[in-house]
C-alpha cells in the first residue's frame, strides 16, 4: 500500500492531507510538535481519531509515544549511537534506519524491510510517499514519518487558527492590515 502525505499545500488548511495510491482521500494529520501539548493526530475522513503521537518528555534524549485505537502504546526511541542515525520503535520491533536528513528510510524487522519513506518534490510541492507492507501498521508509520520530518524540514508548518478579534474594537479594514500577508510583509500597518 502506497500512502502519500502532501505537506506544501496552496491554501492554510491546518493540516496534512494524505490519499492512498489510487488517489482517494484516506484522512489528515493534524497538530505540530511545537505547540505546548506537543501533539499529533491522525484522523480519518470523518474526523474520526486513528491514533496520535506525543512527546513523552523523559529524559535527556526526546521520546515519542504513539497511542493507536485498539492497540497498545508503542514508543520511538534513538539508539545512543555516534557512528550511525538509528531508531527502534517498541512494541512493534522495528529498526528504522536511512537518512532521515535526506528523506529516505526504511522501517525494518530484521533483516527485511517492512516500509519504507521517501520525500518527493514535484509540482505539487513537498510529497512524503510511505509504501507499507502490512496494513495495521499504516498509522503507525504515517505519524512517525511526519515526526522525522518535523525534526528536519523548517518549512514544514502547520498554521494556527486566527485569533478571535472582538468586533468592537477592531474594524474590517484593520483585520485585513493585520492579517494580510502584504500588509506586514511591506511594513504596512
Amino acid at each position: 500500500m502506497i500512502y502519500n502525505l502532501y505537506l506544501t499545500q496552496e491554501g492554510r488548511t491546518g493540516q496534512i492531507p494524505i490519499t492512498d495510491e489510487q488517489g482517494k482521500p484516506f484522512g489528515a494529520i493534524r497538530g505540530k510538535l511545537d505547540n505546548p501539548n506537543h501533539t499529533l493526530y491522525l484522523m480519518d475522513t470523518c474526523g474520526s481519531e486513528i491514533g496520535r503521537l506525543f512527546s513523552d518528555g523523559t529524559g535527556l534524549i526526546a521520546s515519542y509515544t504513539l497511542d493507536v485505537v485498539h492497540h497498545s502504546l508503542v514508543h520511538v526511541k534513538k539508539v545512543n549511537s555516534h557512528q550511525m542515525n538509528l531508531f527502534y520503535i517498541t512494541r512493534l520491533n522495528y529498526w528504522v534506519n536511512g537518512s532521515i536528513k535526506q528523506g529516505s528510510y526504511a522501517f525494518r524487522s530484521g533483516f527485511k524491510k517492512v516500509a519504507s519513506v521517501k520525500t518527493v518534490v514535484d509540482d505539487k510541492g513537498v510529497t512524503l510517499t510511505c509504501q507499507i507492507s502490512r496494513e495495521e501498521d499504516t498509522p503507525f508509520i504515517l505519524l512517525i514519518a511526519v515526526l522525522f520530518t518535523q525534526w528536519h524540514v523548517t518549512p514544514l508548518d502547520l498554521p494556527d487558527f486566527l485569533p478571535i478579534i472582538s468586533r468592537r474594537t477592531t474594524s474590517t479594514a484593520n483585520f485585513f492590515k493585520l492579517f494580510s500577508p502584504y500588509g506586514r510583509k511591506h511594513g504596512r500597518q
